[in-house]
């Protein structure tokens, strides 16, 4: 994959305004946020993302957006437009999220938890390098465990705004700035009245946010793997708790992977 340079993930997401819907909007990776930019981008248009291929709908600067989204990045500003705009934010369970995330992009049994193999040997070549174990072709991905300790180096190191945006705390995305508090609302994909709230804001009819899909396929949690989790989102439950609508449901042993709400069934985990 050649070399890299470490570049802040946290820039990137934050922070993305809308003018003439006075509205900022933000997802963290394995939020469920391509899919919350598709409903934005529905919503806005009048018709569905029918686009193929890159640039992809959370590019928000990308031509196919035709200007309503911009990439506002002087901090002055920020702070005038979140007194007075409508601010969005999309979280997860971090720990849901985190094992979504290693499934999706970094695990070994791809046949199974249908990860990206096209580009599973990059994300893990970034994430070790980031963790300070320098390139390795040897490790072409990675176990729960393996994945987990990778992260808690980067936490230990204080690198975590250098990682993904899918392996990224959420602390350090949508909130490194401007807190849960600061925001006009906080919600997770299972809250389907937010996107009703947000179809409004847009001037929009609201409705379910587009299903795709979720890996169902069970993952064994060992406690060292539980001990690792509960180290590296300590800070993201401490952040998100009173937003969380349920306690985390990851204990020692199998976990299935699957929506516990019926409204989750339209909506997309894996984004």
């Amino acid at each position: 994959w050649g070399q890299w340079q470490l570049k802040r993930s946290d820039l990137d997401i934050f922070m993305h305004y809308m003018p003439e819907d006075d509205l900022v909007a933000c997802g963290c990776g394995k939020c469920g946020s391509t899919s919350m930019w598709h409903f934005i981008y529905e919503k806005k248009f009048g018709h569905p993302w029918e686009y193929k291929g890159e640039p992809y709908a959370q590019e928000v600067t990308s031509e196919r957006w035709e200007g309503k989204v911009i990439h506002e990045k002087d901090e002055v500003e920020q702070a005038s437009i979140m007194d007075k705009a409508f601010s969005f934010a999309l979280i997860r369970d971090p720990k849901e999220r985190l094992i979504s995330s290693w499934k999706s992009k970094v695990s070994c049994a791809g046949d199974v938890y249908g990860t990206d193999v096209l580009t599973r040997e990059f994300f893990t070549q970034r994430l070790l390098e980031t963790a300070g174990n320098g390139p390795s072709s040897k490790v072409p991905c990675l176990s729960l465990e393996d994945f987990l300790a990778a992260l808690q180096k980067v936490h230990q190191a204080q690198k975590e705004r250098f990682l993904d945006r899918h392996f990224l705390p959420q602390t350090k995305g949508c909130f490194f700035k401007f807190p849960p508090q600061n925001w006009s609302m906080v919600a997770t994909a299972a809250d389907g009245k937010a996107f009703y709230t947000l179809a409004e804001k847009l001037g929009a009819q609201g409705a379910p946010a587009p299903y795709e899909h979720a890996s169902t396929a069970k993952v064994t949690v060992s406690e060292r793997a539980l001990a690792l989790l509960d180290n590296v989102t300590a800070a993201e439950y401490e952040m998100l708790g009173d937003f969380l609508p349920e306690q985390h449901i990851i204990q020692p042993g199998v976990y299935l992977q699957t929506p516990s709400n019926p409204s989750l069934d339209t909506f997309s985990w894996d984004d």
